[in-house]
């Protein structure tokens, strides 16, 4: 038998009489796999992926159900315009050769897709609902501008959030990445901490490596909110502490380098200089870089003191490049005889150690430790709690602060608000005018979709966005004046986070979807996908869902039932690489093999959520 004649004529055969398009009847069933990028060929990742959903969405159909299985491309990104930059090519051109080669193979692959319903995010149709969606979200106050420092990656050019800084560096090209300051958009993802963390108590389907994975990023802390008098000034800092219990022991504070306060505190001081080379010297460091354990806490004193509101007591103030801005204030309270990073912090430093609480069965002499006691205990040097366990002393020191005014219970959170602002051109356009004399003004809705410009210049520095003066120099809507676009894009994670909701009606022009075909599709019932996005798409899409639907556009809570995570395909014990020289193409196993032969070695040869050693001998 030819197979390739035998499998062209049945894939032929389902595309003429459609045989895989969903229509909303009966008993449903989602199944979906993470979308692609475009990036041309497969690789045997894909065809693993892609096997795995199309293998459970034809079991489902025989079991039947009424299956949508969908497929479509995740197609703004760097990778298309680096392309253009290297080989002087146009971005929109580029990406759609690559979908159409991708779309070819996927088709050759026999997989049952509804093609109908296919979706590409660099299509106007699709990015027009990105901007409609900013929009109602900068209505409500979920999107905000504010200049804060940023992941900056220098060979891309362009900020990162901090998910996408990898080891200290760029998740996509691997150059070292480095802090700078900018205005930048942020989704106050925040907002939804609580709920995304409660949330995953209701994903029983979830495998719960990636649930622990996300409840840890999401981070949440409970403690006090302690508020410090800057001596000799009106000024105050507040800090955030899970310890309230160690507050008698605090003997040194710590500020972030680029927190404000710290410029205005050295001003005109004999400290003024080093303190900014200091700054500096940090600023070329990146978030990743300042928050590894495993790197030495460098710091220095800035010649001015805070008032420990519990006791009266001086408190030094230094700046360490370990304290982040964004994170509990920008500054920390340091009782180094019970944290460990404090105690190697006042030992380098020549730092007062003072002990507040002690085992139950002896005591602690400060000049005698070698590290922090970080246990339980009974309170010691504590004013009037002293004697009581420390646990107890916890909240009856939070009640103290209340009376004192300088604190109160807190709850806080490790995850940061969403960075989305992208110094690049090949993503979806900020809907944002900016003029003189009204400030910030959104594009009207009826004026959407800002367009991707033409006459831009790829120079592989800056964003191209900035050349094209007819794009950059519009009229305010509101007063008719001189005014100019926002030049920054949307961080393509943007666009993945809720183009499963699309598929359910891909044709819909005057909404992001009809809510009708999403109330009977949705929530997707079996996602695939790799573990790596635990912490990036697969939190946005949840945090999306919660959002839309308090828009009234959904009425779900979560987008995903059940999730896969698929292993990886390796050979000779590595990830396949083209320098390594183990790639395995998918397109000449086909052309060897057969489509189904591949699919059948693929599925077999390891369970889908461990890795798979691609064997030559074992498709034979």
């Amino acid at each position: 038998m030819n197979f390739k004649e035998f499998e062209v004529k049945w894939q032929r055969e389902w595309e003429k009489t459609g045989i895989f398009k969903a229509k909303p009847r009966g008993k449903k069933y989602y199944v979906l796999e993470m979308f692609p990028y475009p990036s041309g060929k497969l690789h045997m990742g894909h065809v693993r992926n892609y096997s795995i959903g199309d293998a459970y969405a034809r079991f489902k159909r025989m079991l039947g159900y009424n299956v949508l299985y969908p497929m479509g491309y995740d197609a703004l990104g760097l990778p298309a315009e680096n392309a253009a930059i290297k080989h002087n090519a146009c971005p929109k051109e580029w990406t759609y050769e690559r979908i159409k080669e991708m779309r070819e193979q996927q088709k050759r692959l026999g997989f049952s897709y509804d093609w109908s319903r296919e979706i590409r995010t660099c299509d106007p149709d699709y990015y027009k609902w990105n901007q409609w969606i900013f929009l109602q979200f900068f209505k409500r106050g979920l999107v905000y501008r504010k200049k804060a420092p940023v992941n900056w990656c220098p060979s891309c050019q362009t900020v990162l959030a901090n998910e996408q800084v990898i080891e200290g560096k760029c998740w996509r090209c691997k150059t070292k990445v480095t802090q700078k300051e900018l205005e930048q958009w942020f989704i106050n993802i925040r907002k939804y901490a609580n709920e995304l963390l409660k949330g995953l108590e209701k994903l029983k389907g979830w495998p719960e490596r990636v649930k622990i994975m996300q409840e840890n990023w999401i981070g949440k802390s409970e403690g006090a909110e302690i508020e410090f008098k800057i001596e000799g000034s009106n000024k105050s800092i507040k800090i955030f502490t899970t310890r309230p219990d160690t507050i008698y022991g605090v003997t040194f504070m710590v500020f972030a380098p680029e927190h404000p306060m710290v410029r205005e505190l050295v001003k005109g001081t004999e400290y003024e200089s080093k303190v900014e080379e200091f700054i500096e010297r940090v600023r070329a460091e990146s978030l990743a870089e300042r928050t590894d354990e495993s790197k030495p806490k460098e710091g220095m004193f800035i010649g001015r003191y805070a008032i420990n509101p519990v006791n009266g007591e001086r408190v030094p103030i230094y700046i360490g490049d370990f304290v982040i801005y964004e994170y509990g204030g920008g500054a920390v309270m340091a009782v180094p005889a019970h944290d460990q990073r404090d105690f190697e912090f006042a030992k380098k430093h020549g730092i007062e150690i003072k002990v507040v609480i002690r085992p139950g069965d002896k005591e602690l002499k400060a000049e005698e430790m070698e590290r922090a006691y970080v246990d339980d205990g009974i309170m010691v040097n504590s004013g009037k709690f002293n004697g009581m366990h420390n646990r107890e002393a916890m909240k009856k020191i939070v009640e103290y602060l209340e009376e004192l005014g300088v604190g109160k219970a807190k709850v806080e959170y490790k995850l940061r608000d969403w960075l989305i602002s992208r110094q690049r051109y090949w993503g979806t356009p900020i809907p944002i005018i900016y003029c003189e004399k009204c400030g910030v003004v959104p594009v009207k809705e009826e004026d959407l979709p800002v367009l991707l410009p033409d006459d831009v210049k790829f120079t592989g520095k800056g964003n191209p966005l900035q050349t094209s003066k007819t794009f950059l120099n519009v009229s305010c809507p509101k007063c008719g004046g001189k005014a100019r676009r926002e030049t920054d894009t949307m961080d393509t994670f943007f666009d993945s986070s809720w183009y499963f909701f699309r598929y359910c009606s891909p044709n819909t022009s005057n909404a992001p979807f009809d809510k009708e075909a999403v109330e009977y599709w949705c929530p997707v019932d079996q996602y695939i996908g790799g573990i790596e996005h635990a912490t990036m798409h697969l939190i946005y899409a949840r945090f999306f869902t919660k959002a839309l639907r308090d828009l009234g556009l959904v009425s779900i809570d979560e987008p995903f039932t059940n999730l896969l995570t698929q292993g990886m395909v390796i050979k000779d014990g590595a990830k396949m690489s083209k320098s390594l020289g183990n790639v395995v193409d998918p397109g000449e196993m086909i052309e060897k093999y057969g489509a189904d032969t591949v699919r059948l070695f693929i599925l077999f040869a390891s369970s889908p959520e461990k890795e798979l050693e691609w064997s030559d001998k074992g498709i034979e």
